[in-house]
């Protein structure tokens, strides 16, 4: 009798149990805030000061490119969230600022869902790794060898686990005139420095421009193509008006989604100023892929994240403009495909 009256206890308390859970399933307990006093066994240090170990170690010139830092201290940096990934043209990437300087997260794609743009991001960066590609550098995993020999310095983080061990998101808020910097043709010459990569910058009164820039042509799309399956892609610049298209920020066509290149410039009649000739290049996959892109010649403002890319050996450098979303180019365009 005593051994079936357990039994039945054991079961109402089993009942209890799962019950319990199942109303933490349905109201489950707000997400954590993470401040500053969640890290106070760490060392916090500012985005600039974070990025100049790099510096101290390699250099910022060309025989950095492709170099590796590991950390090994207990470094936790934190920034502003500078961009989306919400229409699909930044892929993998965050970019947080912290009003010294800013850097680019390797995390896994859909970052938007968790971090939003003004929300505060912390980084413990302890095993991971700062990595110049092209001159931009970025917080990620170390690489493999492979990663290596394609000239990648660090690797994504790229599963739920690895990002809990490492980002840590804070409150959430807005982006206010003291996260961005704003740019027009009357002051780059003295604002735009290579301090700023990374930042989100407010480009005014840029003049968009069909030709020639430094050897190329644009605007232009490249083709990827990944003959006999092979898992190197070969690359063909391809122009618009050769292939009898619309001229657009990318090309996509069912499952052919390229990359495409636009120039927007502060100097149209002088091709070779690199600091005012702007590449705005956009993913296939990007919601506004099949925009039409403006007037020759017409004016306008472009707000994106300001990156360099060069190649692997560090000449043929070009400044590109990563857009967050469409709203920000402000542009009398033509409509849309299709309207």
């Amino acid at each position: 009798m005593m051994h079936r009256l357990i039994q039945i206890m054991m079961a109402l308390l089993l009942c209890v149990g799962f019950t319990g859970c199942y109303d933490d399933f349905d109201d489950p307990a707000p997400a954590k805030v993470w401040n500053d006093g969640d890290f106070a066994g760490s060392k916090l240090i500012s985005i600039r000061d974070f990025k100049q170990l790099f510096y101290d170690e390699y250099g910022s010139g060309a025989s950095a490119l492709g170099k590796t830092l590991e950390i090994t201290d207990d470094y936790v940096i934190k920034g502003k969230v500078l961009s989306s990934d919400q229409a699909g043209n930044v892929y993998k990437s965050v970019y947080i600022y912290d009003g010294t300087a800013a850097i680019e997260l390797k995390l896994m794609v859909s970052n938007y869902v968790y971090y939003q743009v003004g929300q505060t991001l912390y980084v413990k960066t302890k095993g991971l790794a700062i990595g110049n590609y092209r001159f931009m550098l970025s917080v990620g995993n170390m690489p493999t060898e492979k990663d290596i020999e394609k000239g990648y310095a660090n690797r994504n983080i790229e599963t739920q686990v690895e990002r809990d061990q490492h980002i840590f998101a804070g409150e959430l808020g807005k982006l206010s005139e003291d996260d961005y910097f704003v740019v027009t043709p009357d002051n780059y010459k003295n604002v735009l420095t290579d301090d700023l990569l990374g930042c989100l910058i407010r480009f005014e009164g840029l003049q968009y421009k069909k030709g020639y820039f430094d050897g190329d042509r644009y605007p232009q799309y490249l083709e990827t193509v990944y003959e006999n399956n092979s898992t190197t892609a070969t690359y063909t610049n391809k122009y618009y008006e050769e292939e009898g298209l619309e001229e657009t920020y990318a090309y996509n066509d069912g499952n052919d989604r390229y990359y495409g290149s636009s120039l927007f410039t502060y100097t149209p009649d002088n091709e070779s100023s690199k600091q005012s000739n702007f590449i705005v290049r956009v993913s296939g996959y990007a919601n506004f892929a099949l925009r039409r892109l403006p007037e020759n010649g017409k004016t306008g403002n472009i707000t994106a994240i300001y990156t360099k890319y060069s190649s692997r050996t560090g000449g043929y450098i070009k400044y590109q403009l990563l857009i967050n979303k469409f709203d920000d180019i402000e542009f009398d365009e033509a409509p849309a495909l299709g309207e």
